[in-house]
């Protein structure tokens, strides 16, 4: 059996921020950081960093090269364009460690319910609006190139993540914050809306609280896949090869 991560999975908005910091941990592009050889005795082409098994899965291996892959991915998606050229310092590798082996959990969950299947011409859209953030077409095929990519193997991606993510909403969906909850999130975070008559500012005050429901129920979700899982994570980039 593999020993459970004790890591916590952020959102996404943590991987950008993380990457777009520039970091002062050492950078771990490809060929530095975990995956290089002591001076003298080359270099790896790759490392396994992880090893997951979703409840009634097969064991996944997860390379360095695809956690800077996941990452790379997620930060274009999100909008971070520059930051998703730039190498990937160690709390950005974490993060994209947590990111990636999250949406495999959701996509593996999607998979054993038989849910939420995401035909070809829907990838194949979500594929045109990741193209649309670069300002070049000749920027979008460096960003492959980089990543020793094809546009298949990207849609792939795209697309079980999209499937993924379709669940996570399915199971956000039911949530509902009342006018008595937006007003009792109110009386606690009255300064946070510059102290208005909540009459005023109500519609924001359910936006907020209905944000944090969503992300502690997301938390909860994952922190119930992740328990029913196999995972074993081999490094910890903060420490280096554990």
């Amino acid at each position: 059996m593999f020993a459970r991560s004790e890591t916590h999975s952020p959102l996404r908005a943590v991987l950008v921020a993380a990457a777009a910091l520039g970091g002062t941990l050492p950078a771990a592009g490809r060929g530095e950081g975990p995956a290089a050889s002591a001076p003298g005795r080359g270099k790896l082409a790759d490392e396994v960093v992880a090893v997951v098994r979703s409840a009634g899965g097969e064991a996944r291996v997860i390379t360095l090269s695809k956690v800077e892959e996941e990452g790379r991915i997620a930060l274009v998606s999100a909008g971070a364009i520059e930051a998703a050229f730039r190498p990937l310092d160690a709390m950005a590798l974490q993060a994209s460690l947590d990111w990636y082996v999250d949406q495999y959990l959701l996509y593996e969950e999607a998979v054993r319910l038989k849910v939420f299947e995401v035909e070809r011409t829907e990838a194949l859209a979500q594929l045109a609006r990741f193209k649309e953030v670069f300002r070049r077409v000749e920027d979008y095929r460096a960003f492959l190139f980089e990543l020793d990519l094809t546009e298949e193997e990207l849609l792939g991606t795209l697309r079980r993540t999209l499937r993924g993510q379709r669940y996570l909403q399915s199971r956000l969906g039911r949530l509902r914050v009342s006018d008595a909850d937006a007003e009792a999130y109110y009386g606690s975070h009255s300064a946070d809306f510059g102290g208005a008559p909540f009459a005023d500012v109500k519609e924001a005050v359910r936006a907020r609280a209905t944000e944090e429901r969503a992300n502690t129920e997301t938390r909860a979700l994952l922190s119930d896949l992740r328990a029913r899982s196999e995972i074993r994570v081999i490094v910890d980039f903060a420490k280096g090869p554990g």
